[in-house]
């Protein structure tokens, strides 16, 4: 996806600051004095300008127009810098991109409109705060306009381009008379007026359920200067990219926080919201997300620095699905699905076999926390913890991360002891550690080995299910942690470049890219280590759905966690 040049992640401190000083203007717009005849119609579009998603904005615009004539106006509010000022090579530069999408954007009309209507789409070159102000760019925001789209870029500097401005009172007077808005990533975000700015600092999908990790600019009245649009979306959050750049953690962190609605939307992907109230429509490649803490009123703190919440309703809807958001349900096939009485709700998946240790699962990099909970379960200080590294291409990595978790634990107080597992191991020592250990810890960073390593050592596999089951506690670190399962998904990983975790985070949502395995059997739950870390969401979702499919029905329950 292209985006806008010059384009940085952190914006200049003094902005905000020469924002404040700057011309108030009073915008107070709501329901009341919108036309009778008018439903406020947004069309988020979660990234990219691909010319399904822009046809599903192109057709409720042309929905609203009477003249014959879809008349639309395009905004690069979000491109630059410095929302108070651009050189002049910048300027053009971003002028003839944004003239490029403007194109794009028009052969989607033009592609959907019948009976010799045609289209008339506008760039306003509205780039820095100045612009907003001019006579000739408000001369774009005509009577009759059927279509607003707002570019992508940085949704914190397209506010701070237009908030409280003539061009922005001028949005919000053709959005009453019935406008559709619609636009791209930040595009996207600047349409609820609730509008989550971003990550803060360096955090990023990492840190997204770190508390103050995420910055939301909280709507507090129409002259306010950190909001999304002020004839926004109520009572929502908007987020986009939701899959591709795995944020469903900021989106769950921030509904939780701020008690509201979270509903993310793919790349490529666009939902079309009709009343504030109806998601209507779900079109493009992907699908969208709702984080839902209120309909079961969400219980979380930040206490360990960390959001620890439950009872948080999440809902995946595909393309061709829908959401009522007043009341929080899924539709489904056009039929409501009001959410389940979870009252008295059990948990039997947890059970775990009379007399056998704690089962603690790790996401991939235990912190020290983590390790010393393994140390205090094994019975504390001087316990005898066995760490074996499983599974792993390369007998050089498996021995750095064995000696590595041998030394935190020892650091911790345990008289621990390392092994890795492969065709050199000998099997004798590490047998005879196993029927002393009161604990261990089995790591293994790939799905696909883990139990082709155990199944080729089967004494040793043995060996870790009967000191378990006899009472020593069990760290299973990151393949390990999905291992446990009764099934699980062997499916490789993706790499590491972005591109592939992106592509991967997106079609790992996909029901047919998760194939599941017998696992070992020590809980029947569903597993997916890193879901946070590494943009695993898509293949938890689609583990506990698949899991959901077998035949005995059974209650599931996914991990949450990366520890």
């Amino acid at each position: 996806m292209s985006t806008p040049l010059s384009r940085p992640h952190v914006r200049p401190s003094a902005v905000r600051s020469a924002l404040a000083g700057a011309l108030l203007l009073t915008l107070a717009v709501s329901s009341s004095v919108m036309s009778a005849d008018t439903t406020p119609t947004f069309v988020p579009i979660g990234a990219g300008y691909e010319a399904d998603t822009l046809q599903q904005f192109a057709r409720e615009a042309a929905q609203v127009d009477t003249s014959g004539e879809v008349s639309i106006l395009v905004l690069p509010i979000a491109y630059g810098v410095d929302p108070l000022s651009m050189s002049n090579g910048l300027r053009n530069q971003n002028l003839t991109l944004a003239d490029n999408r403007r194109s794009q954007i028009e052969a989607a009309c033009l592609a959907v409109v019948t009976g010799g209507d045609t289209c008339h789409v506008v760039l306003a070159p509205v780039l820095v705060r100045a612009d907003a102000f001019l006579e000739a760019n408000l001369d774009l925001v005509t009577d009759g306009l059927d279509g607003i789209f707002v570019l992508g870029g940085d949704q914190d500097v397209a506010m701070e381009v237009v908030n409280n401005t003539p061009f922005e009172a001028a949005l919000a007077r053709v959005q009453a008379d019935g406008a559709v808005t619609s636009g791209n990533s930040a595009g996207a975000a600047v349409e609820s007026a609730d509008m989550i700015a971003g990550f803060t600092g360096a955090n990023g999908p990492e840190q997204g359920l770190e508390a103050d990790s995420v910055d939301v600019w909280h709507y507090s009245g129409p002259t306010d200067t950190e909001r999304g649009l002020v004839f926004g979306l109520q009572n929502v959050l908007l987020d986009q990219h939701v899959f591709q750049r795995g944020r469903i953690a900021r989106l769950i962190n921030a509904s939780f926080s701020e008690l509201e609605l979270g509903i993310g939307v793919d790349a490529n992907t666009a939902a079309t919201i009709k009343g504030g109230t109806n998601l209507t429509e779900i079109g493009g490649d992907t699908g969208a997300f709702v984080a839902d803490s209120l309909t079961y009123g969400s219980e979380g703190h930040f206490g360990s620095g960390t959001l620890s919440i439950h009872d948080v309703a999440t809902q995946v809807l595909p393309a061709g699905d829908g959401y009522d958001m007043a009341a929080r349900q899924p539709i489904v096939g056009g039929l409501a699905a009001p959410a389940p009485d979870i009252t008295g709700r059990a948990f039997p998946s947890l059970a775990t076999p009379t007399g056998s240790g704690p089962l603690l699962l790790g996401g991939g990099s235990p912190s020290a926390a983590v390790l010393d909970r393994l140390v205090t379960n094994s019975g504390g200080a001087g316990s005898k913890i066995v760490v074996i590294a499983a599974g792993y291409a390369k007998p050089e990595d498996a021995t750095k991360d064995a000696k590595a978790f041998a030394a935190s634990l020892a650091a911790g107080g345990a008289s621990a002891t390392w092994f890795v597992l492969n065709n050199k191991t000998k099997t004798a020592d590490l047998t005879a550690a196993l029927s002393a250990a009161q604990g261990v810890l089995l790591t293994a960073p790939d799905p696909a080995t883990v139990l082709s390593s155990l199944d080729a050592v089967p004494t040793v596999k043995a060996g870790i299910d009967f000191a378990w089951r006899h009472g020593a506690a069990v760290l299973a670190n990151d393949a390990a942690a999905s291992a446990v399962s009764a099934r699980f998904t062997a499916d490789a990983r993706p790499g590491a470049s972005t591109s592939e975790i992106e592509s991967a985070a997106i079609e790992e949502f996909h029901p047919s890219s998760t194939t599941l395995v017998a696992g070992l059997g020590w809980a029947d739950v569903g597993v997916e280590p890193g879901i946070v870390s590494n943009r695993h969401w898509g293949r938890l979702y689609s583990v506990v759905g698949a899991q959901a499919d077998q035949a005995d029905q059974r209650i599931q329950l996914a991990r949450f966690g990366d520890a």
